[in-house]
């Protein structure tokens, strides 16, 4: 009798679990909607309109992530999802109380400390967008957003045809492949800068981490970087594909080393110490000489980078302006007529320094950089921290010649990839706690404790 009651359970005292219920359709559709509209505000059209207003729509994730819940209370891995706040928090904390402090000090307008609030408020959003994904999606959170990332870009060309014709348009794309990124007119068009830079982080993904285990997933992976690398030289970002393949060669060069881990840590010290040379060299204009003398085009960034110098201290006691204080200069330029539109800095290492001070761009560094690759490293694994470095490895590239540190889409990648791809742990962990025991393993256990018995 007892035998009968235990394989009935299937383990002594603990039900079986039941089988993991997925996504209703109407969240899932209505997160592909909320997050295809907020992308759409990446289209030049839209941008010039309504600025970073669509962006906001990506919260309505937080209404599909309680929707489930209502339908679908999963408390452990709300608990889970919840457990990145804390760590992703600690940049918005940084970004605020710096610049709070700097704003006080320094009597800042008003009209500068709500552009800084805005800019704060948006980075707020990417970090509760990326949790409500993961919580909603886990390990399928990434290819979620490749989705609808895919289908943003492919609903920009579709939007620009009109303008151009078909027939030209086709032309263009064809041209600027071609090319490797040389064309004008509808491509021109589609220089999406955001969710271009997003797409390199995706190649890393699905080309050296993404599962591989079976035949559709290598064919999925295979499609995913192929779309990749289209949308990359459509939207004419060709100069970060060398940046892609420096950091799939660091994953190559980590995973064979014995000591991965130190690796990976002495990777952002080095970083965090290049920075600091890299903006003595831009403020002394050594830098600039240097790639002028190989007859490199800085496209007028010589001028960008030199026009704050009277502006800011390259010491370790400079305070800062503030969270968009560079923006108010470069708008303050172009009003003076140095500037025939108020460029963005093309150089996201030195505005951050500008508006952030020296102990703000050090503890910046500091978190991005070490702080974090721990964090994965200590609370997850090897190989999530090794996707955060090999992702931030590429956008940092940028960050030296563009405005991507910042940039929604951008942020929103650098924190869900890993956080997604942590989740495999997660799911494993929980498959080892419900898993039933066998028949076998239920009549050894009788026998044991019958054979104790007779002792």
């Amino acid at each position: 009798m007892a035998y009968r009651q235990l394989l009935a359970h299937d383990a002594a005292g603990v039900e079986p679990s039941a089988p993991k219920k997925s996504v209703p359709g109407i969240v899932v559709i209505l997160t592909v909607a909320c997050t295809v509209i907020a992308g759409l505000g990446d289209w030049k059209v839209l941008n010039d309109a309504l600025k970073g207003l669509p962006k906001v729509v990506a919260l309505g994730t937080i209404a599909c992530a309680f929707l489930n819940f209502l339908i679908k209370a999963d408390f452990a891995n709300f608990k889970k999802a919840v457990s990145y706040f804390p760590m992703l928090l600690l940049l918005i904390a940084l970004y605020t109380l710096v610049s709070m402090y700097i704003w006080i000090t320094e009597f800042t307008k008003m009209a500068l400390i709500s552009r800084g609030a805005q800019k704060i408020l948006f980075q707020t959003i990417t970090i509760i967008y990326a949790v409500c994904m993961c919580y909603l999606f886990e390990t399928r959170a990434v290819n979620i957003l490749f989705f609808c990332m895919c289908v943003t870009n492919g609903a920009i060309m579709v939007l620009e045809m009109p303008k151009y014709g078909i027939a030209e348009s086709i032309s263009s794309v064809v041209t600027c492949i071609v090319t490797f990124g040389e064309a004008e007119g509808y491509v021109r068009a589609l220089e999406i800068h955001d969710i271009t830079f997003l797409f390199g982080q995706f190649l890393i993904y699905y080309m050296a981490f993404a599962p591989r285990e079976t035949k559709g997933e290598k064919r999925f992976c295979r499609l995913a970087s192929f779309l990749c690398l289209f949308f990359m030289l459509v939207g004419l970002k060709r100069s970060t594909l060398p940046a892609v393949f420096m950091s799939l060669l660091y994953v190559w060069i980590v995973r064979r080393s014995k000591k991965t881990n130190g690796l990976i840590l002495a990777t952002g010290i080095v970083f965090f110490i290049f920075f600091y040379i890299f903006l003595y060299l831009v403020r002394t204009g050594m830098l600039v000489e240097f790639l002028e003398s190989f007859g490199i085009d800085m496209m007028g960034r010589h001028l960008l980078w030199s026009l704050p110098n009277p502006y800011y201290e390259f010491s370790p006691f400079w305070k800062g302006l503030g969270f968009e204080g560079v923006t108010e200069l470069t708008g303050m330029w172009y009003d003076a007529g140095i500037l025939n539109r108020p460029y963005p800095l093309h150089n996201d290492i030195l505005k951050l320094f500008i508006e952030l001070g020296a102990p703000g761009f050090t503890l910046w560094s500091l978190l991005n950089y070490v702080f974090f690759p721990i964090y994965w490293m200590k609370r997850h694994d090897t190989q999530t921290a090794l996707l955060y470095m090999a992702i931030l490895a590429y956008m940092s590239v940028t960050y030296l010649t563009d405005n991507t540190a910042l940039y929604f889409w951008s942020c929103i990648g650098l924190r869900l990839i890993p956080m997604s791809y942590s989740y495999r742990l997660h799911k494993q962990e929980k498959q080892r706690l419900w898993k039933g025991v066998t028949a076998m393993d239920a009549a050894n256990e009788i026998w044991n404790i019958e054979m104790k018995g007779k002792i």
